[in-house]
């Protein structure tokens, strides 16, 4: 049997779309490789607090970017960065400023803080939210989902603007410690 040039222009044709047909469908189950995560409840809250007009598709989305981004630098442990900045940047105690008194003479001139403790489930919502305001706010360089991931890898590492924040709360409500029968709730 004789080989000509045509056919072996055939073959090469045929494993090029073979090659590309692999490829993309290796491109496909890279990209949906975190989607399958989506029925854990952490998942669940980032995509709704990340869901703005009800564009659900687009927010599992950026979450999943991210986590490819953390799973790209960091192989294997992108749901374990995911996980260790979330329980980093969760907020145990809270505090609020106390009214001041509707007398004549202020006899205070300083801002009187008074602790409050944050339930678990209460307190990981507003370290969320506070991680994904401080992605959105340097949203402007880059997109949301490589500013999500950044912050996620500080957060698990107990580094960042987020986890600075955590402390220096935490440190104000333990100045204003004193006060906090004043601010107990049953």
């Amino acid at each position: 049997m004789l080989v000509t040039d045509q056919d072996l222009l055939q073959q090469q044709q045929m494993n090029a779309s073979v090659k590309h047909i692999k490829a993309s469908s290796h491109e496909h189950t890279q990209s949906s490789k975190f989607l399958g995560i989506k029925s854990d409840p952490l998942v669940k809250k980032m995509i709704n607090l990340l869901m703005r007009d009800g564009k659900r598709s687009k927010a599992e989305n950026v979450l999943n970017k991210a986590l490819q981004s953390l799973d790209r630098d960091y192989p294997g442990r992108a749901i374990h960065i995911f996980y260790l900045g979330i329980l980093a940047v969760r907020q145990d105690i809270g505090v609020r400023l106390k009214p001041k008194p509707k007398t004549r003479r202020n006899k205070q001139s300083f801002n009187v803080y008074l602790p409050r403790v944050i339930s678990p489930i209460c307190g990981i919502n507003l370290g969320m939210r506070s991680l994904l305001k401080v992605s959105r706010d340097q949203s402007i360089t880059s997109p949301l989902w490589e500013n999500l991931s950044k912050e996620l890898l500080k957060a698990s590492q107990s580094k960042g603007e987020v986890v600075n924040k955590r402390y220096s709360l935490n440190k104000l409500a333990v100045s204003n410690k004193r006060r906090i029968h004043f601010g107990v709730r049953y």
